[in-house]
């Protein structure tokens, strides 16, 4: 019998207490400017597109782990297909017996998407297992709530995971809800961390949050662009603009700006860095990612995607983003 230990993907560090708890870091935790970037840090700390995998013809899947009362579920699958979804929230221990499994079978573990978590075990047990490292394309995508996908039923249902997983792509996402706001800690951990292709979902938290003005905003996105673009200077940059928010799209926030505003703010400066000569730059318009009916009858909220709404922008985006792949 052999027990194998998780091995984590899809996070910048992982701490260990004493104990051997173990907690999440999606932001490089040294570029953090507290109290201003609290927030911040505490969504980074979420375990969005983190997971673990094995090769196994059975064995059993102990996970032992503590999970705040927001706290998302586990998804496991075996060979893609999800077999169970285990809820989080307080303290919590599972044994599952993973039984008739074909030969070699691939054996995922994805940690909740949102709500605090520590991990004090998970482990996979069995006469044949073997740790798994990932292969394919590296993807770092980055974004709002919308990229973070709180509403999503479970970690395997955010938009960047049915991407991620339906392309055999390597995800890092790094969806901040609410705090999406161009900080530099998050271009410096896009330029320290191995990409073949990377993401910007933006507007939506600058809008909402009236965070930058006409004066600011262009600025500060044209520069955490060119941040990443001097690290990773043949890579794809896919801008997407902000997706539809039917109540938001002309209503003035408290610096005067419409939703559509920074949309076309943010396509204004893609466009000015690509006549610069950034042939690896490319511009999604966002607002053609869900139409005028589905932002309707898919944002409960007016804001946020449903479940079923993630699975529409994942089919939408999925191939406009491999397009951009050399």
């Amino acid at each position: 019998m052999t027990s194998v230990a998780a091995q984590w993907s899809g996070m910048f560090a992982m701490h260990q207490s004493e104990g051997g708890a173990q907690s999440f870091e999606r932001l490089d935790p040294t570029g953090y400017l507290p109290p201003f970037t609290d927030g911040l840090a505490s969504r980074a700390a979420m375990a969005a597109g983190i997971r673990a995998a094995w090769r196994s013809d059975g064995g059993t899947l102990e996970l032992d782990g503590h999970g705040a009362e927001d706290c998302a579920p586990y998804d496991v699958l075996i060979n893609g297909e999800r077999v169970h979804r285990l809820p989080a929230i307080g303290a919590h221990r599972y044994v599952l017996e993973l039984t008739g499994l074909a030969p070699n079978s691939l054996v995922q573990l994805w940690l909740p998407h949102f709500g605090d978590l520590t991990i004090n075990q998970a482990t996979l047990d069995g006469e044949s297992v073997t740790s798994v490292g990932e292969e394919g394309p590296r993807w770092i995508t980055y974004g709002s709530s919308i990229t973070h996908c709180q509403q999503a039923d479970g970690p395997t249902q955010a938009w960047p995971a049915l991407v991620a997983n339906g392309n055999g792509w390597r995800l890092s996402n790094l969806g901040l809800a609410g705090e999406c706001q161009l900080d530099p800690i998050a271009a410096d951990t896009i330029a320290q961390t191995p990409a073949d292709l990377i993401s910007l979902c933006v507007g939506i938290n600058s809008y909402n949050a009236a965070v930058f003005s006409e004066r600011s905003y262009g600025p500060a996105l044209q520069g955490f662009i060119k941040t990443i673009r001097a690290a990773h200077p043949e890579v794809p940059i896919v801008v997407i603009t902000a997706v539809l928010s039917l109540p938001r799209e002309d209503k003035v926030n408290a610096v005067g700006w419409t939703l559509a505003d920074y949309r076309q703010a943010t396509a204004d400066v893609v466009t000015h860095l690509q006549a610069q000569g950034d042939s690896w730059l490319h511009l999604v318009d966002g607002a053609t990612v869900l139409t005028a009916q589905e932002a309707a009858e898919r944002m409960p909220d007016t804001l946020h995607p449903d479940t079923e709404g993630y699975a529409i922008m994942a089919q939408r985006l999925s191939p406009k983003l491999a397009a951009f792949l050399p």
